[in-house]
């Protein structure tokens, strides 16, 4: 029994020996987002040599290829003699980093016009004039990598120049970018062509962002103010629309058959009468009964339908005395 267990724990000894001297492994594939390439980027288990730089990093966002022969015996010279190939031919090293493309730049922007507009980010449109740079990088481990150093913008022709900062191997590179800046707004415009006198319907407007600058101190009517008015003129698709472009659409017209509906409590009649004037819905028209030919006031609520209800019942009976 006492040789068993002087066994059992004499293996154990060695386990935890060998966990604690674990040969070191080189790895097939390294991402780095330094300058240089550590024996402890290449391989496992480096100990107290993993900080200690071996190659230099490919370019920022690029793949580079190493023959693993080279990098043991790099390693070697540099001290870690349990180097190895660890039946590696090459060793692939990507260089890590953030790329400074169109998105990001645009993002930057439209933050900080926002702020100088007082305005929400999504409120800014950006657009720029000439072409941004190409296949751009900055450092992986920058915690700001793409700064504002200077704009210029004049939001009345929405043009601006601005100089970035971009984190390269540590340094900050300016670059310029050119272009237009607008604040947008929403403005209902019309979805196909209209007639003078058609009524307009949910499917004839659209929403559209606009410059605000251009439409600036005009008045427009949304979409819930346009649906069911008259247009007053022939109007073409993406058209803007001020009041003086619509009007409450005539339902009643002078001389018309006009049926008319008393909502008394109690009580409804309906009877005929012609109208004495023009209106549209909720209008108060003169409308005369060809038989008494007395004159009363209705609302119009329908095509060739108005109402009398309680609330002008007094006025009804006055004009009707008349």
């Amino acid at each position: 029994m006492r040789k068993l267990a002087t066994t059992f724990f004499a293996g154990l000894i060695a386990l935890a020996a060998g966990s604690a001297f674990a040969a070191p492994t080189l790895r097939p594939t390294v991402n780095v987002t330094g300058p240089v390439v550590t024996i402890g980027d290449f391989y496992t288990e480096a100990g107290d040599l993993a900080q200690t730089p071996i190659f230099r990093s490919p370019d920022l966002g690029t793949t580079g290829n190493v023959s693993a022969l080279i990098i043991a015996q790099q390693a070697q010279a540099a001290g870690f003699i349990q180097a190895d190939t660890n039946g590696l031919t090459t060793v692939s090293v990507h260089r890590l980093s953030i790329p400074v493309d169109e998105v990001l730049i645009t993002d930057i922007l439209r933050n900080a016009f926002a702020e100088r507009a007082s305005v929400q980010p999504d409120e800014i449109e950006i657009s720029f004039s000439a072409p941004l740079p190409v296949n751009l990088q900055a450092d992986a481990s920058a915690i700001s990598p793409l700064t504002i150093g200077h704009i210029n913008w004049t939001p009345r022709t929405a043009r601006f120049k601005a100089i970035l900062n971009v984190v390269q191997e540590g340094q900050s590179k300016p670059i310029s970018v050119i272009g237009n800046a607008s604040q947008m707004v929403s403005i209902t415009t019309l979805a196909r062509n209209l007639d003078r006198g058609a009524i307009i319907t949910a499917k004839d407007v659209r929403q559209e962002r606009k410059p605000a600058g251009r439409y600036a101190g005009r008045e427009f009517l949304a979409a819930n103010d346009l649906i069911g008015m008259e247009v007053r003129r022939n109007m073409r698709s993406g058209s803007t629309i001020t009041p003086r472009d619509v009007s409450t659409p005539v339902l009643v017209k002078r001389g018309a058959k006009v049926t008319v509906l008393y909502k008394i409590p109690g009580m409804n009649i309906s009877t005929q009468g012609k109208a004495k004037s023009e209106g549209g819905k909720n209008d108060l028209i003169e409308i005369l009964n060809p038989i008494s030919k007395k004159t009363i006031l209705a609302e119009v609520i329908g095509k060739n339908i108005a109402v009398v209800s309680t609330s002008n019942t007094q006025v009804a009976a006055v004009l009707g005395n008349r």
